[in-house]
């Protein structure tokens, strides 16, 4: 079958690289139409498209930034300036000395005006008086007024004060300007953070269905702190880079034009190069990125699965692996290396050819005379300081680019992360808030398929009403849909088709989903422990709750006793996950957890499922206890969950729906579904 694609954009992110592969293959294997590889490969490159749009992100949110920041960047912008401009003055005070030593020497010490008319007017009467020497008298006078030209009649000494005042100056002013440019940095940094971390708690759940941990906490840390990082240097490295150059070439050739015309063509010729070279190294930044982010998420996947690794003696195995995946890596490095190398080479060597060329162009055009005596004791050395001021900032600006082009890769990464929309709208700033939930709750024409598998149908056009106050069990075989009905009642997915009503005549997806889940509570097979002490987790979802109703809700849930044996008793941290925690006591933290929240609906998912017997029956007498005077949708397979529930639903395998509805007394002497479960043994 042949693939249509539209060859105009190449896909160069390695996501976007892995999803077009993945296409290519269900198209060869037939499990998708042309059709359907053609719009989901457009979506593919409309996600490039935009990822092109975003190279320049960098200086774009550095530019946000300073604009909302404006005080702050006005303050670093103007101290910039300033240092740039009094850097400068070096070299003029380095002229000034040597011109003060050379014509106090000249004027036997007497450094004034006074003395140098008397020194000219000995010179012209020499000229009167010796005919003969007229040349050498009128060319010392030359010399003499070329070399006071632009003196500023100060003594070495008092030049030298000034050139250390400025040094010193200019130090304070490079420390304001690194202060605020860092807090800058670190402003910018940390709103990148929590505007990341915002935009992926407010993502629908299906955004995470094909991302590893690693590679999301990749971008929300280091991608950000690179950002931050760069965003604290570049702009005053840029703006004092480019004003000391503007002003080193200007002083340049005000010294010597000739020379200065020469270094400054070999000067924009290393730019040039620098600027082809950035290009590359910006692609190979983006590809290292790419592939890091990749291991690191191969890195938190482990360690998260280290009991699987530890019970199946596979050490050695991961080891290699690790091995394997860092060849990527290496080979990335490899080629970055020869792009900075060949940077390195034009910058060093660069340099060493425009101070050979100052060198050369002044013994040429200064080879001999008096002019040669005065521009070498004179200017010389002012002219090679000021082309040191300006290779120093050329040097600075090459040692920026690899901070920029890391900067640039790392906005694009983040600004997607920004900006990716949730498929769903969940109306958290939305007025249409509600205080409780009332009455029932419908599902009317409800069909859902995945949004990753949209043309699997989990499940099949219906509708169903969940009476206020009763309780509802859902049964079937693995993958009949029974946890997706959880999902939806939590509006972690909206329905394909249909909608759910609650409060009457309120559509679900209308509603601010803040407040409707204010007042549901959830409990499932893995329960969700925070790393914090007892009171966080239990009161997680209830912040205002005062440390009295925790120990309340820990009693009902029978955690009391057991807390209360723990050194730190309820301020005892809890570990990740819930490390230091059994299952059992993990549930009843959550039991707990709901005894404090008091939902309206009451969702609980495989929630017993994983526990032994005994345990599973203390924690279902508590689950009986939470179930009391509220709606409750229960996923299970177990008898003790569902023989007590008012009303039992039971889904077909395949997108089969609901099959059979009834009591558990009615269903399982009833011929249908259930009954083939109960007897096979499939509801123990």
């Amino acid at each position: 079958m042949k693939l249509k694609k539209e060859k105009q954009v190449k896909l160069r992110d390695l996501h976007l690289q892995r999803e077009s592969t993945k296409l290519e293959s269900s198209l060869e294997k037939q499990s998708i139409t042309q059709e359907q590889f053609d719009e989901k490969y457009k979506d593919l490159i409309d996600q490039q498209i935009e990822l092109n749009k975003n190279k320049g992100a960098f200086f774009v949110t550095i530019a946000r930034y300073y604009r909302k920041e404006w005080h702050l960047g006005l303050l670093l912008v103007g101290l910039t300036a300033l240092s740039a401009v009094i850097s400068i003055m070096l070299p003029l005070l380095t002229q000034q000395m040597t011109k003060s030593i050379m014509i106090g020497n000249m004027l036997n010490g007497d450094l004034s005006k006074e003395s140098l008319n008397a020194m000219i007017a000995v010179l012209e009467q020499n000229i009167i008086n010796h005919p003969e020497l007229a040349q050498m008298f009128q060319g010392q006078i030359i010399s003499l007024e070329n070399m006071v030209d632009g003196f500023w009649w100060l003594a070495w000494w008092e030049s030298l004060i000034i050139a250390v005042a400025v040094i010193f100056g200019n130090m304070g002013i490079m420390f304001c300007t690194q202060y605020v440019g860092v807090v800058m940095g670190k402003r910018i940094e940390i709103d990148l953070r929590n505007k990341s971390l915002e935009a992926l708690i407010r993502q629908d759940i299906s955004y995470y269905s094909d991302k590893k941990i690693g590679e999301i906490i990749t971008k929300v840390v280091s991608d950000t702190q690179i950002v931050g990082d760069q965003a604290a240097t570049v702009p005053s490295t840029v703006i004092s880079a480019f004003l000391t150059i503007s002003a080193s070439l200007t002083m340049m050739f005000v010294f010597e034009a000739i020379i200065a015309s020469v270094i400054m063509a070999t000067f924009v010729t290393i730019l040039l190069i620098m600027a082809i070279a950035f290009g590359f190294t910006k692609k190979r930044i983006t590809k290292m990125r790419e592939v890091i982010t990749d291991i690191n998420g191969n890195v938190i996947d482990r360690v998260n699965n280290v009991r699987l690794i530890k019970s199946t003696g596979t050490e050695n195995y991961e080891t290699e692996r690790f091995r394997e995946v860092h060849k990527d890596y290496y080979k990335e490095v490899k080629k970055m290396a020869k792009v900075q190398s060949i940077m390195v080479v034009v910058l060093f060597g660069g340099i060493s050819l425009m101070q050979m060329i100052t060198v050369a162009m002044s013994m040429v055009l200064y080879n001999g005379g008096e002019e040669s005596s005065s521009f070498f004791s004179t200017t010389f050395a002012s002219f090679q300081m000021a082309q040191g001021t300006m290779t120093g900032s050329l040097f600075q600006m090459i040692m920026l680019t690899m901070g920029i082009a890391q900067a640039s890769v790392a906005a694009v990464r983040v600004e997607k992360v920004v900006t990716e929309e949730s498929i769903i709208d969940p109306h958290y700033f939305g007025d249409k808030k509600i205080k409780t939930i009332k009455g029932d709750i419908r599902f009317e024409g409800v069909r859902f398929a995945y949004p990753e598998k949209p043309n699997k149908t989990i499940l099949p056009t219906f509708d169903f009403t969940f009476e206020e106050g009763k309780s509802y069990a859902f049964v079937g075989e693995t993958g009949s849909g029974k946890s997706t009905i959880a999902r939806l009642l939590l509006r972690f997915y909206d329905p394909t088709e249909g909608r759910i009503i609650i409060n009457g005549n309120e559509d679900l997806r209308d509603i601010n989903l803040s407040s409707y889940l204010y007042n549901v509570g959830y409990v499932e097979q893995e329960p969700q422990i925070l790393y914090g002490n007892v009171y966080d987790n239990v009161s997680y979802g209830r912040f205002e709750s005062s440390k009295r109703k925790v120990i309340e809700a820990c009693k009902k849930a029978e955690l009391h006793d057991l807390i209360m044996t723990w050194p730190d008793g309820y301020d005892t941290i809890l570990g990740e996950r819930g490390f230091m925690l059994s299952g059992g006591q993990k549930q009843r933290l959550i039991i707990a957890r709901m005894f404090l929240k008091d939902p309206q609906l009451l969702i609980l998912d495989e929630a017993t499922s994983a526990l032994d017997n005994i345990v599973e029956g203390e924690i279902q007498a508590k689950l009986d206890e939470l179930m009391e005077g509220r709606t409750t949708i229960s996923i299970a397979h177990r008898l003790s969950t569902i023989k007590n529930v008012d009303q039992i639903i039971v889904l077909g395998g395949n997108g089969g729906g609901i099959v059979q509805t009834g009591s558990f007394n009615e269903l399982k002497t009833k011929p249908g579904h259930f009954k083939r479960l109960y007897e096979a043994g499939l509801m123990d």
